[in-house]
């Protein structure tokens, strides 16, 4: 392991019923709390009017806003932090997605300048320096945005998406309720166990193959995942699964897995993020279509660790590290057809995506970052295979 530094100061509540603290928690703290939810169902299955309820009765003030998209807009930071200022609003709680959770993050920030938001992300990409203190109610396993100190917000004018990380962005407190993800279908379920496994494969898949503890890790973090979402597909109430996938989330970006690692191989989270906004994606389904064409486009110029994936998750026997390799990019692969995860750009996009319009997104995608991928460093037209890729079934 290289020498590192960690820190996390966020306190996590988990449990079954564990939402119901929330106004115990919160109480004597602050008076007024600015309760952002996300889009979904949340207000008509009774969970906004139960933690609105709950804050209340702890002698808060309860402000809201605009329910936030999936792919948190700029505009809605602007709304937030607007209100946050006119009411002197003292906290910030998150119930929803990783949406709602990055887009509270930096209206809790944007809240205490008079500073344009967008310059945490964009052009100078100033760093936050203070903060309200937020609340993290996450409703699904998905990003582990509850335990870490980042954010990726999108300009829905620009199309770009872009992330902030600070100190002071680190949530106060985290509530992970199992019962409140019992309620989330199969469907997206599934997707964000993509965005889950896909951070987990960022440290792995990294060319730093040395930590002996960590590569185990990260190994334990993808067998717990993809049981979990097998053990929900039989039953997606099963409280326990529910637990656990949370659990595997916050393991996976929470800050433990970077540990004595150097820095992650986001090429498919940068490849994904620079499509998304053009076709307003799902985030966690767009990962799914993206990582499988990934990995067959890298695994033989990387087959050491992918024989060691195929090895150590899916039991392969093969000595031949570049068939073992192969036979586990493949595997995964089968797995992903077999618990319905998200198949082509098409089906997510609702129309075929033109080549020459990935080709421009691609080229874009190069402009904005110095590099796509540590474990395999990827030019244009490798970009450009895995979007044509990504436009055919994985079965054929």
């Amino acid at each position: 392991m290289d020498t590192f530094e960690f820190f996390n100061p966020v306190r996590v509540f988990f449990g079954n019923g564990e939402r119901q603290r929330i106004g115990q928690l919160l109480q004597g703290r602050y008076q007024k709390v600015l309760l952002v939810c996300s889009k979904g169902p949340f207000r008509t299955n009774g969970l906004h009017a139960e933690i609105k309820g709950l804050i209340q009765e702890a002698g808060a003030t309860v402000f809201e806003m605009g329910d936030v998209d999936s792919n948190p807009r700029i505009t809605s930071v602007e709304e937030g932090a607007n209100i946050c200022r006119v009411n002197n609003i003292q906290c910030v709680v998150a119930l929803g997605g990783g949406s709602t959770m990055d887009c509270s993050k930096v209206i809790a920030g944007a809240a205490l300048t008079d500073m344009d938001p967008r310059r945490f992300l964009w052009g100078d990409k100033v760093e936050m320096k203070t903060s309200l203190d937020t609340v993290m109610i996450p409703t699904i396993a998905a990003t582990g945005t509850e335990l870490n100190n980042t954010a990726v917000i999108m300009d829905e004018v620009s199309l770009s998406k872009s992330w902030c990380g600070a100190e002071c962005m680190f949530p106060k407190m985290t509530i992970i309720d199992p019962e409140i993800h019992a309620g989330v279908p199969l469907r997206l379920t599934i997707w964000g166990a993509m965005d889950i496994l896909s951070h987990t494969f960022e440290f792995y898949f990294n060319r730093h193959e040395s930590a002996l503890f960590q590569l185990q890790f990260s190994e334990g973090i993808i067998r717990s995942a993809m049981e979990c979402v097998e053990l929900l597909l039989k039953d997606a109430k099963d409280l326990r699964a529910r637990g656990e996938l949370s659990w595997t989330s916050i393991m996976a970006w929470g800050g433990l897995t970077k540990i004595g690692r150097g820095a992650p191989d986001m090429a498919c989270h940068t490849i994904a993020e620079g499509l998304v906004p053009y076709y307003d994606l799902h985030h966690g389904a767009a990962l799914g279509v993206i990582t499988p064409r990934w990995m067959r486009q890298v695994v033989n110029r990387a087959q050491s660790i992918f024989a060691r994936f195929a090895r150590n998750v899916f039991d392969v026997q093969e000595s031949n590290d570049g068939t073992a390799a192969r036979q586990g990019v493949e595997l995964y692969i089968r797995w992903l057809r077999r618990i319905g995860a998200p198949d082509t750009l098409e089906q997510l996009a609702g129309k075929k995506i033109p080549s020459e319009k990935l080709r421009e997104i691609t080229r874009r995608i190069l402009n904005d970052n110095q590099e796509v991928g540590r474990l395999v460093k990827l030019g244009e037209d490798d970009i450009v295979s895995i979007f044509e890729a990504s436009s055919i079934p994985l079965g054929q």
